[in-house]
């Protein structure tokens, strides 16, 4: 049985490629993912490893909470006047304060030195022993020394053409300073540090630009020959002051790569989620294959059951024969996993996610998870088809294997409608009856389920609305329409899979639509701003808040109103929290506050959305305890109840000061700017732009110029997410090709008899090619309603966050759906190419 399984496989080279590309390039995916976020755990161990490799150990504040709990840990400074205790330890060799922050370089021409991805623009302190810079080094130059020198991280020195010596200016979140650039700096080995730009500046020049005179962020200590760095940490924190603790420079740089590897974790769980999705478009052309082929061979596998084979043995050698299918596909896999991974990290590249390179990982877990997922999946996709074959009786064998018709299930119809609803009820629950959404995505995967299983009982009805224009092409678009009917269920299987991909493409399309199309709308509601400071980057975190001063004093302003962000635990839960200035929030925005002002805001205020004060039954008044990494736990007062989401969208409004205050020196994220009466908005927006030539990371925008610039970083994401959905689209392509390569098989005989009675070749061609077209098209319309249906569905959960507007794109709608046709065209060439070649003469003699 074995050896006339692997004969078997062998047999049908073209139908054991195409089924083997189909899984494999889902693997791949899989194993691209994983090979990639192998490669970026290593490479900022590695770089975080030789940045702090000079540093044994870290005196600094303690923090309520880590960085991996609360990504971008944010510690208070500790008092200079620790430095000389620190000193005096024994095993202490050197020990230097360290600054960081805030540091935005401009180049020769004063133009901002901008980066991809939102990597941050920082400058640090440069310690003047030169041990403790670890693999921090000079490239060119030397240590900048004085009030008036820097070095800056090579990559912005060669990319800006900034040469030794030239003067440039330096943006902080306090005033813009020149200063001489004295050497180019490198971080073991690279040239930047994942992307960001970096300043360095001598210890009391990054006191005094970047933190508090007085005090660091960490005194970073090297140890002498032979003291540990467990030891040492130990002497240290043992003369800690309350509230300081001494760490191993090993444990600050794993915390360091920790933070950052947490900030990047949705990128592999992004890659993660399209590599399943691939997977299971993989598994229905598996499906697919292996019905069709259980079909083809009934004759042989009665003749099997003739002979003597069990109905074991005939499922053993169909399992066998998927369990060897699948291991070599996966295999294959694996290996185009290394090609995937790095046509992964061109695309991050070109989306803007800049990361340190290091050759690429591909550790034993990828290894047997790539192959176990690929296997497994090909085995479970096999499996009811396999059980189908045991089915088939000896007597079989003495009928002749024509292709037959057959009609869909009424109880599969019945079993489909039932799962698409309770899937599209679960939906439900989840937007409207405050359930999780984790239920959503349940109820998301039902419903497509549901419709797939169901789909048999559309085809038909499909078929003939596709196949009116087709009936103008005479009898091959007639036997076009005739054969995609003939067996709704293989019909369905193969457009199924191209479903999901269009459903997915089409959801998001008619989301992001809805997104742009309620944005204006947000804008013009929820705001009386007439003008708005932004970055000057989409991606950048924020701008110094002097920008907000500096378009304070153009005439013909009348108020400019700050808008921040920030991260903390409110009630012991973690959430993000939007700032404002008091004095003018309410002028400025309509954020709807019914209970209170946001007026009140003071030193220890908040304002809480409703949904937020009904949960926790808060009135104004009530205390509310939060938790901030850089102060730890205050005891705020509710001042005021909103409802007004969209414009912000946070639960919880504190004041800039209050951020200031709780959770250290923050950038704003946008300022509102409202015109005095009888100002000209033109002008005024061009002495904006001129007040703003000396503060190069902010610019100034009309409400049409940011919604295109809101609108264009939607189409940037969807764009994104569209082209991971092609690799499932191109397996759904794969799965219509090996469709129709077998069904020209099972129709030898037929297509001979065809050709026999005067069809030519031509019209051979044209009817398989439009069969496929038929099959695409079934597949693409379906998921264009489905996709309109989730897309939708999404868009009117988050009405509440201010997606007020309903947008479907039509026209590109309607261009998903052409372009599914002429991919099914395209995906039938092969295919009617053999049709056309059938030999009339042996066809008609065909058993």
């Amino acid at each position: 049985m074995l050896t006339a399984t692997l004969r078997g496989m062998f047999a049908h080279k073209l139908r054991l490629v195409l089924t083997t590309a189909s899984i494999a390039l889902g693997v791949a995916f899989l194993a691209g993912t994983l090979i990639l976020t192998s490669t970026m755990a290593l490479a900022f161990d590695q770089l975080f490893g030789k940045v702090s490799s000079g540093t044994d150990a870290v005196v600094r504040t303690t923090a309520p909470y880590t960085a991996q709990d609360g990504v971008g840990t944010s510690r208070a400074p500790i008092s200079a006047s620790v430095l000389p205790t620190v000193r005096k330890v024994d095993g202490v060799r050197a020990a230097e304060g360290s600054v960081s922050g805030y540091a935005l370089l401009t180049d020769n021409d004063g133009k901002a030195v901008l980066t991809k991805g939102g990597a941050p623009t920082m400058g640090y302190s440069m310690p003047s022993d030169e041990k403790l810079r670890g693999d921090v080094g000079l490239l060119s130059g030397h240590a900048p020394h004085g009030a008036h020198e820097v070095a800056i991280d090579a990559t912005s020195a060669e990319q800006h053409h900034i040469a030794l010596g030239s003067t440039i200016e330096v943006l902080f979140r306090g005033p813009t300073r020149e200063f001489t650039v004295v050497g180019t700096v490198g971080f073991g080995g690279e040239k930047d540090l994942g992307g960001t730009t970096s300043a360095y500046f001598d210890v009391p020049t990054a006191q005094r630009v970047l933190g508090t005179p007085g005090h660091f962020d960490t005194i970073d200590v090297s140890a002498e020959d032979g003291v540990s760095q467990t030891e040492l940490a130990k002497r240290l924190d043992a003369v800690a002051p309350p509230g300081a603790e001494a760490v191993t420079g090993e444990a600050v740089a794993q915390e360091s790569s920790d933070a950052i590897k947490e900030n990047l974790k949705f990128v592999s769980v992004l890659f993660l989620i399209f590599a399943g999705i691939a997977l299971f478009v993989g598994s229905f052309i598996i499906w697919n294959t292996f019905t069709m082929t259980v079909t083809q061979r009934a004759r042989e596998i009665a003749l099997l059951r003739a002979i003597g084979a069990t109905r074991r043995q005939v499922l053993r050698s169909l399992l066998v024969e998927a369990l060897v299918l699948g291991a070599v596909a996966s295999a294959v896999g694996l290996g185009l996993g290394l090609a995937v991974a790095k046509g992964l990290k061109v695309l991050m590249d070109v989306v803007g996610f800049s990361l340190p390179s290091t050759s690429l990982q591909v550790a034993p877990s990828t290894i047997w998870i790539s192959l176990l997922v690929g296997t497994l999946v090909t085995v479970v996709a096999a499996l009811v088809p396999a059980r189908r074959a045991t089915k088939v009786l000896p007597v079989e064998a003495l009928r002749e294997s024509t292709p037959g018709a057959e009609k869909p299930s009424a109880r599969r119809a019945v079993i489909g409608l039932a799962v698409a609803g309770a899937g599209a009820g679960a939906m439900l629950w989840s937007l409207y009856g405050g359930a999780d959404m984790k239920v959503f995505g349940l109820g998301l995967l039902a419903s497509m389920v549901g419709v797939m299983v169901a789909l048999p009982i559309v085809v038909r009805p499909l078929s003939t609305v596709i196949g009116m224009p087709l009936r103008m092409r005479g009898l091959p678009g007639e036997l076009a329409e005739q054969n995609a009917v003939r067996n709704p269920r293989r019909t369905s299987a193969t457009a199924a899979a191209l479903m999901v991909g269009l459903t997915l493409v089409v959801s998001m399309s008619v989301f992001a639509s809805s997104l742009k199309a309620s944005f204006g709308d947000v804008i013009s509601d929820q705001t009386n701003a007439d003008l708005f400071v932004t970055t000057a980057s989409t991606q950048a975190d924020g701008f110094s808040p002097s920008v907000i001063a500096a378009v304070r004093a153009v005439p013909g302003v009348d108020q400019v109103s700050a808008n921040g962000w920030g991260e903390a635990r409110f009630a012991g839960a973690s959430s993000s929290f939007s700032a404002v200035d008091p004095t003018n929030a309410e002028e400025v925005m309509n954020l709807g506050v019914s209970q209170g002002a946001v007026g009140d805001l003071g030193k220890d205020g908040v304002v809480v959305s409703r949904a937020v004060a009904n949960r926790h039954s808060w009135s104004v008044g009530d205390e509310v305890p939060a938790e901030f990494a850089a102060s730890g736990k205050q005891q705020l007062h509710v001042v005021g109840i909103y409802t007004g989401k969209g414009w912000i969208g946070d639960d919880y409004i504190l004041s800039i000061a209050e951020q200031n205050a709780f959770a250290g020196p923050s950038l704003v994220s946008t300022g509102l700017v409202t015109l005095a009466p009888g100002a000209d908005q033109a002008q005024v927006q061009a002495a904006i732009t001129d007040a703003l030539a000396a503060h190069p990371d902010a610019k100034v925008l009309d409400q049409a110029g940011f919604e295109k610039e809101a609108s264009g970083f939607i189409d940037q994401l969807l764009t994104f997410v569209t082209v991971m959905l092609l690799l499932a689209v191109l397996i759904a392509l794969l799965g219509i090709v090996n469709t129709l390569a077998l069904s020209v098989f099972e129709r030898t005989r037929e297509l001979g008899l065809l050709r026999a009675i005067g069809m030519t070749r031509s019209q051979v061609r044209a009817m398989v090619r439009w069969e496929s077209a038929v099959i695409s098209l079934i597949g693409a319309l379906s998921g264009a309603g489905l996709g309109i249906g989730i897309g939708l569905a999404l868009s009117q959960a988050l009405k509440d966050e201010g997606i007020k507007a309903i947008s479907i794109p039509t026209l590109q709608v309607a261009i998903y759906v052409l372009l599914a046709a002429f991919a099914g065209v395209a995906a039938a060439i092969g295919p009617a190419r053999s049709a056309a070649r059938v030999d009339v003469l042996k066809a008609v003699v065909t058993d």
